[in-house]
């Protein structure tokens, strides 16, 4: 076996432009194939960090009946030791309380729902970088009683940094809610909706115009990707007293999670149809060896070489090129996705639109999932396996007299 080994890999060497052409052909497969995936899982990634990190969070702690009616009356106390017990938590990286609620906002004779959010402006600014927004005036502090309001309900309402915003609602357990808030900034939010009808107040602030001191309406749990949120879950779980739960960004946006798992679904098709071509591609430089050298198989098995045994070199052959071009095309593949992680590809025009209609920044992202890059690696190189086996197939029929004429 050694024997065949250190004649496969001489083999290789005698030709080398042939080899080079062989593995060539494998490490572009590898990285077309890594290019692609880590494309499209980098572009859900996108996603994902776009909506959790704009609304939701990765996951969200809340009194029992909060998500299926979200009124104020559904807000809990969320304790100091709650708070530090999910911190604890491995991977977990924040914990912020949030209070949600509606209100007219209005401006003489204009008038607009407004969604109204309580926030820790510094733990908050960790979370979603919303400071990085705002494109006038200033970020909220802590005490502040200003507010921030999004663009395009600024515009639609008329007013600028420094003018008095009215905001009239129901507070907690149907108390009346009417406030003047001065307006600190204007935000422009990815998300469209968002930037029409978001109000964002200090937390206290919020609290004393609902009546609801004290009451938080979640906890926002952060972590580090969408990959750590399922165990993350399981130990909150473990610490939640009665009546309270929690939910991950999969259970409170689930149409996202549809639209990724169909997107997936089409992509993993397009995925299959580009092996095919790969393997027609390794198939057709697999043939050229052969082809080039059925005259040196039928001297080598004329000499005395068993055809079993030239089989077993060619197979080697075979392996020997499938795992330095796997092994080079998965090199590449990372330091080229890698350069492109840290450089998105800016998008322009209508699909620039497109995205931002979505919430989504108009850029295409790359994941550098580790996951995405050996997966490529062991299909292809299994695929210069399989295609192995032609060759192997072309020496057990080999004829002497034909080949020697070649």
């Amino acid at each position: 076996m050694n024997t065949n080994i250190k004649l496969a890999w001489r083999n290789l060497w005698r030709n080398r432009r042939r080899t080079f052409i062989a593995i060539s052909s494998i490490v572009f497969s590898v990285l077309l194939a890594s290019w692609m995936r880590s494309m499209q899982e980098g572009s859900y990634d996108s996603m994902i960090e776009n909506s959790v990190k704009f609304y939701s969070g990765y996951l969200q702690v809340q009194d029992t009946a909060f998500w299926n009616e979200r009124t104020l009356d559904n807000s809990f106390s969320a304790s100091n030791e709650l708070k530090e017990s999910i911190s604890q938590i491995p991977d977990v990286t924040l914990v912020v309380n949030r209070i949600e609620s509606f209100a007219l906002a209005a401006n003489h004779l204009k008038s607009k729902p407004a969604m109204v959010m309580g926030i820790e402006p510094e733990a908050e600014d960790q979370i979603t970088k919303i400071s990085q927004k705002v494109k006038k005036g200033s970020f909220l502090k802590t005490g502040d009683k200003g507010a921030i309001l999004g663009e395009g309900l600024a515009k639609y309402l008329g007013l600028d940094v420094g003018d008095t915003l009215v905001m009239i609602s129901q507070g907690y357990h149907g108390i009346s809610a009417s406030g003047l808030f001065v307006i600190k900034g204007l935000l422009s939010h990815p998300n469209q909706e968002f930037n029409n009808r978001m109000v964002y107040l200090d937390i206290e602030a919020a609290r004393d115009f609902y009546s609801a001191s004290g009451l938080s309406t979640s906890l926002v749990v952060m972590a580090h990707d969408h990959y750590e949120v399922k165990h993350i879950k399981k130990a909150i779980e473990r610490v939640l007293p009665a009546g309270n739960r929690v939910m991950t960004w999969t259970e409170m946006q689930p149409d996202l999670e549809q639209l990724i798992e169909s997107d997936r679904g089409s992509g993993k098709i397009m995925l299959g149809i580009l092996y095919m071509v790969i393997a027609f591609g390794m198939f057709s430089v697999v043939l050229m060896m052969v082809k080039e050298r059925s005259r040196e198989f039928g001297v080598v098995h004329a000499v005395g070489m068993q055809k079993s045994k030239l089989s077993t070199i060619v197979f080697f052959e075979t392996i020997f090129i499938g795992l330095i071009g796997c092994s080079v095309g998965v090199l590449i593949s990372y330091l080229f996705c890698t350069y492109f992680y840290f450089h998105p590809i800016p998008m322009s025009g209508k699909m620039a639109e497109a995205y931002e209609q979505y919430g989504m920044e108009p850029f295409l992202y790359f994941s550098l999932k580790a996951s995405l890059f050996y997966s490529q690696m062991i299909l292809v190189f299994l695929l210069s396996v399989f295609i192995s086996v032609f060759p192997m197939y072309n020496i057990q029929r080999l004829k002497i007299t034909k080949a020697m004429r070649n």
